[in-house]
């Protein structure tokens, strides 16, 4: 059984510990998070153009889809990764740099994949570059801006 995750903006934090209220937070936040259903496996695989993509998780892509390693229960789930208001800059240069902000720049980046990650893709039965970039991709481009702009952090919650 696969887990969703749900990416939710939360305030300026450099450590979990330093949220407060976050359980309203968390709500205040819910009608703009992304929900990244079983996908962050896949765009793993495809922003890393690895079929191991959990090999190093101090890779930009890595920190983006799962935050960095964090522990608590919250009512709507499991939180499995924490981000830093400070890692935010960080995230988007990489989005930038690698135009995936836009469908040109990510079809760039999907269209180059070698072939085991092509194939590896197939076996995940992912969705085809449209798909995941209007459902996925769109949405955590649009979270990582406004978190930027809004200097918060990130909770990254399994459900």
């Amino acid at each position: 059984m696969s887990i969703s995750i749900n990416l939710y903006r939360v305030c300026k934090a450099e450590e979990l510990i330093d949220l407060k209220d976050l359980e309203g937070q968390i709500a205040k936040t819910a009608d703009t998070k992304v929900d990244l259903y079983k996908i962050t496996s896949d765009l793993a695989v495809i922003f890393l153009n690895s079929t191991n993509p959990y090999s190093n998780t101090n890779t930009i892509p890595y920190k983006m889809l799962f935050g960095k390693h964090a522990e608590q229960s919250v009512s709507v789930g499991e939180i499995g990764g924490f981000l830093r208001s400070s890692d935010i800059p960080e995230i988007t240069k990489w989005i930038k740099t690698n135009k995936i902000e836009t469908f040109e720049g990510f079809s760039k980046i999907y269209d180059n994949l070698s072939e085991e990650v092509k194939n590896e893709l197939e076996e995940m039965n992912s969705e085809d570059k449209t798909v995941l970039f209007n459902a996925y991709v769109r949405p955590l481009v649009v979270l990582y801006f406004t978190a930027l702009e809004n200097d918060n952090s990130v909770l990254f919650i399994g459900q």
